[in-house]
């Protein structure tokens, strides 16, 4: 599944794929709406068992074809 997003969704991805494997607290750096737009693609979970969340693949991915539209 892929979905559009907008500039918030964009950087939040960058700041997870910068948080790799250990993942990073998002309250601050998206609204509830943009993080559940984002788990529903899949680009984004939640640790088991903490407040964190990754990227996924699939998010990894999805943050190349954005970059690569803006050009």
């Amino acid at each position: 599944m892929s979905i559009r997003m907008n500039r918030n969704q964009i950087e939040l991805l960058k700041e997870l794929a910068s948080a790799g494997q250990r993942g990073r607290l998002i309250a601050a750096l998206a609204s509830t709406i943009e993080i559940e737009h984002l788990m529903g693609a899949l680009y984004i979970r939640r640790l088991p068992r903490t407040k964190l969340y990754m990227i996924t693949e699939h998010g990894r991915r999805a943050l190349v074809d954005a970059a690569a539209e803006q050009g």
